[in-house]
C-alpha cells in the first residue's frame, strides 16, 4: 500500500461510514419545491464550510506547535515552547470567548450574511498575515528578527 494511501486511509474510511449512515437515513418529504432545496443548498453549503474552514484556520496553530518546537531562535532557543504556545492561545481563547458581546449585537444590526462575510474576510486576512510572518522567518525575509524575537506577541495579537 503506498504511503499516502495508509495516510489518508482513516479519513477515506471515515468517510465511507458517514456516506453509508446518511444514505440509511429515512427519507422525509417536506413538501419544498426542487427550487427552494437547490436555493437552500446554495445558501447553507458555502456558509457551511466557511465555518468548517475559520476553525481549520484557528486550530492550525495547535497542528503547527511541532513544527515551531524545532524552529530555533538566534539563541537556540526553540521558537515557541509550551510557555509561548499557552500564551498565543490563551490570549486567543479569551478573545474568542469575549467577541460575543460585540459580534451578537453587531450582527443583528447589520445582517447575518454580511456578519459572515467579514468574518470570512477577516479570518482570510488574519491567517494570510500569520503565513506571510512564517515565510519570512523560514526565507530570512525582511522582518525577520523582529518576528523572531517577538514571535509570542506577534501571533499572540494575529491570532
Amino acid at each position: 500500500m503506498p504511503a499516502w494511501l495508509e495516510q489518508f486511509a482513516p479519513i477515506l474510511i471515515l468517510l465511507t461510514v458517514v456516506g453509508v449512515v446518511i444514505t440509511r437515513l429515512p427519507s422525509i418529504d417536506l413538501g419544498h419545491s426542487a427550487a427552494f432545496k437547490k436555493r437552500r443548498i446554495l445558501n447553507w453549503l458555502p456558509l457551511g464550510l466557511t465555518y468548517a474552514f475559520l476553525y481549520m484556520g484557528r486550530y492550525n496553530l495547535t497542528v503547527s506547535k511541532n513544527a515551531f518546537e524545532t524552529m530555533t531562535r538566534f539563541d537556540g532557543s526553540p521558537m515557541m515552547g509550551n510557555d509561548d504556545f499557552g500564551i498565543i492561545f490563551g490570549v486567543g481563547t479569551v478573545i474568542y470567548g469575549c467577541s460575543f458581546l460585540i459580534n451578537g449585537p453587531l450582527t443583528d444590526r447589520l445582517g447575518g450574511r454580511f456578519s459572515i462575510l467579514c468574518g470570512a474576510a477577516g479570518s482570510s486576512v488574519m491567517n494570510l498575515v500569520m503565513g506571510l510572518v512564517l515565510w519570512t522567518l523560514i526565507s530570512n525575509g525582511l522582518g525577520r528578527d523582529f518576528c523572531a524575537e517577538n514571535f509570542t506577541a506577534v501571533f499572540s495579537i494575529l491570532y
